[in-house]
């Protein structure tokens, strides 16, 4: 089943968009679209393959984890199918 949802980062103020678009690029999170809105965040919207829409959610966390180690998350947005 999909899961869609949204994930919202508060970034490393050190860090440009070109950065942390490169990361995510070359991140097992490149299936994410991401977006740009409000200054010194980022959200990213998936749409994941998985048996549960947690697992989804959490397995997004644990590889942003490693990608943008110091971005901080504020909001994750879950649509229920």
């Amino acid at each position: 089943m999909v899961h869609d949802f949204t994930l919202v980062y508060a970034l490393n103020l050190e860090e440009s968009q070109d950065e942390v678009l490169r990361r995510l690029v070359g991140s097992d999170c490149a299936d994410a679209t991401v977006g740009w809105g409000r200054p010194g965040h980022v959200a990213l919207a998936f749409s994941r393959e998985a048996l549960d829409g947690d697992a989804a959610v959490a397995l997004a966390v644990a590889q942003m984890a490693q990608v943008l180690p110091d971005a901080l998350l504020v909001r994750t947005d879950a649509r229920l199918p």
